[in-house]
């Protein structure tokens, strides 16, 4: 009677979890982030036989973050050429993925004790609590990595629990071609007693070594380019990460409520909530020397979330089992706080209907209107995404994320100067950017009317600024360029002048940016 309880729980969080796909995709659908083209744009150079190219003529660079979803993506380019709605459908099937592999966890920490409805209880607890919360099915409509992530570490933790050693090798490994924090998991094996076997250990550090030579060998780097453009390590990184993980505890506070899992009876389950405690608490660690994230929602927190939730009224069931000393209200406490937890992220993460973000949208528009105005040129920016992606136009990235040189340059913006806005957009060499003579440079400000005057010129990002500071002391060849690209919508661009001598009067310097064009 109970296992077909736990059956039928297990049909219910699945339409659950479809439903509230369903609808938040038709609310939202083509929301994708400008980031997102980075990756589309990679697929395009894939198609042209460029290889992993940024820029086709450069060489190969990992300005992404997730090798399988970059290959899904390539592989499903093999099959459609509307991109931008592949990107989604796989980031949804992902999600989908992650949600239901959430439940499967969930029924699987509820058999930890006799036969029971605990089982039931946490599938439709977890399946409400994650379906019920925007900020979890945003991850659909991105375009990111960042909803495979959540399934690898979802897989990771299901393995776990079950005790299926080779699955949980096997995930490791692929949730490392998604993203390298989890690496962490790895680290993690020992706490196993049954992973610490040579044959285990071998076969996981055997894939970890594969990677980073191939890596190596593809790209001359052991880590991924964008970790050299986003790692931080100062005192301000560590004061933003504290501030993120602050904003990610007001966003999932449920899932920093899974060391309650610790409570569950002394046994595998146990032990394998403690691996993943561990592992996650190392992953959020590390948000104290990159700072965090610019984009809201706690998206860098996200992966962590669906498996944490598990943990976490997993461990609430236990407790309140304990202090109630009946089973019944194990159930009960999981149900009224999954209840609780997702009503309250229903009222406060509830995102209007929006389809394409409007920046994005603008930077499309500007991608196009140089690749109509400017079709040889080489541009220089920071928001590589849509406008490299339109344009289709060699790109110098300011900060870069695709740009080796000045990922590894090591700078970052001035700590007193620094904030939340900044962070993954810190990076800055002048030099390496006026050394490659972009005909264009492509600022993030824009405005309802023409931009004529160099003195009224401004900065949205760091980079931007130490251009400008060089371009008005006549020491960089340039001169402002207005670009209508939408009407009424004036773009700040600077246009590459030979003409123009060093020794020109110098405007005014402009005053250095308090955060950066959103």
């Amino acid at each position: 009677m109970r296992a077909r309880a736990t059956a039928i729980a297990v049909a219910v969080s699945l339409a659950i979890i479809a439903v509230a796909l369903w609808r938040f995709a038709l609310d939202h659908w083509g929301g994708v982030y400008d980031d997102a083209f980075i990756y589309l744009r990679y697929v395009k150079n894939l198609e042209a036989g460029c290889g992993l190219r940024f820029n086709c003529g450069d060489a190969p660079v990992e300005g992404f973050t997730g090798p399988l979803y970059l290959a899904l993506l390539w592989l499903g380019g093999l099959v459609t050429h509307q991109l931008i709605d592949l990107s989604q459908v796989i980031c949804t099937a992902s999600l989908a993925a992650a949600l239901a592999l959430a439940v499967w966890a969930a029924v699987v920490a509820g058999r930890g004790r006799e036969p029971g409805w605990l089982p039931a209880a946490l599938a439709v607890s977890v399946a409400a609590a994650l379906a019920l919360d925007h900020f979890v099915l945003l991850n659909a409509i991105t375009g990111m990595e960042t909803a495979l992530a959540a399934a690898a570490v979802t897989a990771i933790g299901v393995a776990a629990l079950t005790g299926r050693r080779w699955l949980l090798i096997a995930a490791i490994g692929a949730a490392l071609l998604v993203r390298p924090e989890c690496l962490v998991f790895a680290a993690a094996l020992p706490l196993l007693p049954a992973l610490r076997r040579p044959r285990y250990l071998a076969a996981a550090a055997g894939i970890v070594v594969a990677i980073c030579v191939a890596r190596y060998a593809v790209f001359g780097a052991l880590a991924p380019n964008t970790y050299y453009a986003k790692a931080g390590g100062t005192w301000r990184h560590g004061e933003l990460g504290l501030a993120y993980i602050a904003d990610a505890v007001a966003d999932f506070p449920l899932a920093f409520a899974a060391p309650l899992a610790l409570l569950l009876p002394a046994g595998p389950t146990r032990r394998a909530c403690a691996f993943v405690l561990a592992a996650s608490a190392a992953w959020v660690a590390f948000f104290l020397r990159t700072g965090g994230d610019l984009f809201e929602y706690s998206r860098l927190m996200f992966p962590l979330v669906p498996v944490l939730y598990v943990l976490a009224l997993a461990g609430i069931a236990e407790l309140a089992r304990r202090i109630a000393r009946r089973d019944a209200a194990a159930a009960i406490a999981a149900v009224v706080v999954a209840i609780a937890a997702g009503g309250r992220a229903a009222a406060a993460h509830a995102l209007a209907p929006q389809h394409a973000s409007p920046r994005v949208v603008e930077w499309a528009a500007i991608g196009s209107y140089l690749r109509a105005h400017f079709p040889k040129a080489t541009v220089a920016t920071v928001p590589i995404g849509a406008i490299g992606y339109y344009s289709r136009l060699p790109i110098v990235d300011l900060v870069g994320l695709t740009q080796p040189d000045i990922a590894r340059a090591g700078r970052s913006v001035p700590p007193e100067l620094l904030t939340k806005q900044w962070i993954g957009h810190e990076r800055h060499c002048t030099e390496c950017v006026l050394a490659r003579a972009p005909a264009l440079i492509v600022t993030t400000m824009h405005r309802d009317r023409p931009w004529r005057d160099l003195a009224e010129a401004r900065a949205g990002f760091y980079a931007d600024w130490l251009l400008l500071q060089e371009i008005k002391a006549g020491r960089a060849p340039y001169r402002v360029f207005d670009a209508e690209v939408m009407p009424g919508d004036h773009i700040l661009m600077f246009e590459r002048s030979e003409a123009t001598s060093p020794s020109s009067p110098a405007a005014p310097s402009a005053p250095a940016p308090g955060r950066p064009a959103d």
